[in-house]
């Protein structure tokens, strides 16, 4: 091997890892090493002080670049909240300051359960925060709950619907929105936890909400085959737009993370990915490749990749720039109805009506866990650490695994 090539490769490696043993290995080859004041030195240590390693990054540099598999990083004393893979490191860390990393492994275990619905748990969703959890169950309730202790206390019961299918919180945490089989919506303010808006439109139940990711719109899925586009305001609430093409039941809806586009999934087993930024409802892509009703569908963090859930068993990841579907995930030998990515670490979650709970590895596309459930479980949703995730189960009972 050329001699050249395998210094440059170790000071590139090195710089990753230590900058001081680049300086010095490249001093012993002859090489320069570019001493640019646009850099720093990071030490990377334990919660307890321990060192693990110093790291050198650029203005440029994000965590995902410098971040070892099963890590975390958390800024000195707050460990509540890793950074996240995308997040630029330069405005957090001045020279020679320090980073927290934690080593994250999922063991697969109910470290908590609450029983408070008195129908099926068909819904979860975390607050963006991690500090809450909102429930929309069959009993016609929404539930919060305050997550920041071990009793996981309901601290409010939002009333009203019939049956409630979907619940998120906006971007922000300062709303929350829930569809019904009542065929309506339901807007509460999550400090007084007063309805603040009833929109009404869809012709049969509502069977998911997801809203913008920077704008004050909602998108909802309906058994009526439609998707409608809701603007919100402080006093008001209107219908922008009518998508129309599905054949069967929508399912689930969902923004990608920049909010330029819609994805769908039906009954019709087919997916659809919408072009909103006219909001002409013009369908750009027509994806079809299950052999039954799509349940479920997730964009990965950075939108690069959306997996799909199906009644075939199937769980299948398509890439975001040409559409392609570039993996089929085989295990569950029934229906999967809900799927989760992690927000910060290289894993997707799904759950089957087998009541079996599988986790893969995004890199290898391996299931590293099959989690066997006494619940038959509707939905789950990693917090946003990433450190655990939540279920809703058909007995009305929420589980924390982590």
């Amino acid at each position: 091997m050329n001699t050249r090539v395998v210094a440059c490769t170790s000071s590139q490696w090195l710089q990753v890892y230590n900058v001081r043993v680049t300086q010095s290995v490249a001093s012993l080859l002859g090489l320069s090493v570019n001493q640019s004041p646009e850099c720093r030195s990071v030490t990377l240590s334990t919660p307890s002080g321990a060192f693990v390693r110093t790291v050198s990054i650029t203005p440029t540099t994000e965590v995902a670049e410098i971040c070892l598999d099963g890590e975390q990083f958390f800024l000195q004393g707050n460990y509540e909240t890793p950074l996240k893979l995308k997040s630029p490191l330069w405005n957090h860390i001045p020279s020679g300051g320090q980073l927290t990393v934690i080593t994250f492994k999922f063991e697969g275990i109910v470290d908590r359960r609450f029983e408070r619905h008195t129908g099926q748990v068909h819904s979860v969703s975390w607050h963006p925060d991690g500090t809450k959890l909102a429930s929309g169950s069959h009993d016609g309730t929404v539930r919060i709950w305050d997550m920041t202790s071990n009793s996981s206390k309901c601290i409010a019961i939002c009333k009203g619907h019939s049956k409630v299918y979907t619940v998120q919180w906006n971007s922000s945490g300062t709303k929350l929105a829930n569809g019904s089989w009542d065929k309506t919506i339901r807007i509460w303010d999550t400090t007084s936890w007063k309805c603040l808006h009833i929109l009404r439109g869809h012709d049969s139940f509502v069977l998911s909400v997801a809203w913008h990711p920077s704008r004050n719109w909602i998108a909802s899925g309906s058994g009526d085959k439609t998707i409608r586009i809701w603007e919100l305001t402080s006093t008001d609430s209107t219908c922008l737009h009518v998508f129309r093409g599905h054949i069967g039941p929508i399912w689930f809806v969902i923004w990608n993370p920049s909010g330029t586009q819609l994805a769908s999934a039906s009954s019709d087993n087919a997916m659809r990915i919408w072009d909103v930024n006219s909001l002409a409802g013009k369908c750009v892509r027509f994806l079809k490749s299950h052999m039954g009703a799509v349940f479920v569908i997730q964009w990965n963090p950075t939108g690069t990749l959306l997996a799909s859930g199906s009644v075939d068993n199937t769980i299948r990841i398509w890439k975001t720039d040409t559409w392609n579907c570039t993996r089929i995930l085989k295990g569950h030998i029934y229906a999967v109805h809900s799927i989760s990515w992690n927000p910060t670490r290289a894993l997707l979650t799904s759950v089957s009506t087998h009541n079996t709970i599988r986790i893969w590895d995004t890199v290898t596309w391996k299931c590293l866990h099959v989690l066997p459930s006494e619940q038959h479980i509707n939905t789950l949703e990693w917090h946003p650490c990433g450190m655990y995730f939540a279920s809703g189960s058909n007995t009305g009972i929420i589980q924390l695994w982590k």
